[in-house]
């Protein structure tokens, strides 16, 4: 990461060579990921004694047995347990650990900001500061990133921009899909067309705007996917096989003005919240099969899955990752046939096909899941 700093402050310097010319620069850290490694002076800013310890160690109550995972990335370090509880000794270490390790990548981020400052360009640039992910550290006995949780879906994100409100929070909602389009429009670019992700200039201007009502978050266990809509107050996962009918989705729901721990699964209780947040979760495409899947049904089909990955998408003509029966009949060879074959292949009943559902012809083998 020392290295990253020294290469990132050369290149602004660069940069300023040519003062009149726009520059983006993307850089990278790796801390605080694992290994918790950083110079002894990080670590001496910190006493462990007083380090903050997991509130709360056991999982949410009514959760699927699925829904956590127990730090697998972390147990495979020769000096952590590779099952069972993480004693409280070795959770004071690895907590002192991250923050030393935050506490060094702070100060390489302070370089390539002072690198700015040295150019006089600070006040016409944008800088992003964000994490792609949060981090378990023995809440609900979990530890590191892979789950739908808050503490794992929770990202850092400051942006300082000209003209915008600075040194200020907000409680309003973002997605990472939404950083480009609001770089797009803080620097006075169009953005394309066709994004998911909408501009979040409005609430850096003022920060109590709220674009978003809801942000989605998604995250796989085996052949299931868990897609969550996280709200202000609630978070709610949708477990279920994709293309699979909604009936056969297993819940959670979160509410985090009563139980900002993740105590308890309220899924069963509060239905009326549930099905709000059903609505929610229904105003985005059906998932589509991870990769893996679709190489399976190539596969299966050797020569035949992969043009209809291409015939797909081709019909797919509003771009919403299904077909309708309209978007299915368009250009096909057969239209006296053709309809007698959506029903067939619309495996779910739900009344469009999802891709996995087009490539199979809606025969999705246990190969095709996988």
């Amino acid at each position: 990461d020392g290295q990253i700093a020294a290469e990132a402050a050369a290149r602004i310097k660069a940069a300023a060579e040519n003062a009149d010319q726009p520059f983006f620069l993307a850089c990278g850290f790796l801390k605080p990921h694992l290994p918790f490694v950083a110079p002894k002076k990080y670590w001496d800013l910190y006493d462990p004694k007083t380090v903050p310890m997991p509130q709360v160690t056991e999982v949410p109550e009514n959760a699927p047995s699925y829904a956590p995972q127990f730090g697998g990335e972390l147990r495979q370090y020769s000096d952590m347990p590779r099952e069972g509880a993480i004693s409280e000794e070795d959770t004071r270490r690895l907590i002192h650990g991250y923050y030393a390790a935050t506490s060094y990548t702070d100060a390489q981020i302070g370089r390539v900001l002072d690198a700015l400052d040295a150019t006089g360009a600070r006040s016409n640039t944008i800088v992003v500061l964000w994490g792609d992910h949060g981090w378990h550290l023995g809440d609900h006995g979990m530890w590191c990133k892979h789950t739908n949780y808050e503490q794992a879906t929770r990202i850092p994100l400051i942006i300082s921009s000209p003209g915008c409100a600075a040194g200020q929070k907000s409680r309003a909602l973002i997605e990472t899909v939404d950083v480009y389009p609001t770089l797009c429009e803080l620097a006075g670019l169009p953005a394309r067309d066709g994004l998911d992700g909408s501009s979040a200039a409005a609430t850096l201007k003022s920060p109590d705007v709220h674009t978003r009502e809801s942000v989605i978050h998604v995250y796989p266990r085996g052949e299931r996917l868990g897609r969550a809509i996280r709200t202000n107050r609630f978070r709610m996962v949708e477990w279920k096989v994709p293309g699979t009918n909604a009936s056969e989705a297993e819940y959670e729901l979160y509410d985090y003005e009563k139980d900002p721990l993740e105590t308890a699964n309220i899924a069963a209780q509060d239905t009326e919240t549930l099905e709000n947040l059903k609505s929610l979760l229904a105003q985005h495409p059906e998932a589509i099969p991870q990769l893996s899947a679709q190489k399976a049904a190539a596969a299966a089909k050797p020569g035949k899955s992969q043009d209809r990955v291409a015939m797909f998408r081709k019909r797919d003509k509003n771009k919403d990752r299904t077909l309708s029966l309209e978007e299915f009949l368009s250009d096909q060879p057969d239209p006296d046939e053709a309809p007698k074959r959506f029903p067939r292949f619309d495996k779910n009943g739900d009344g469009v096909l999802t891709e996995l559902e087009f490539v199979t012809s809606g025969k999705q083998t246990e190969s095709a899941k996988e």
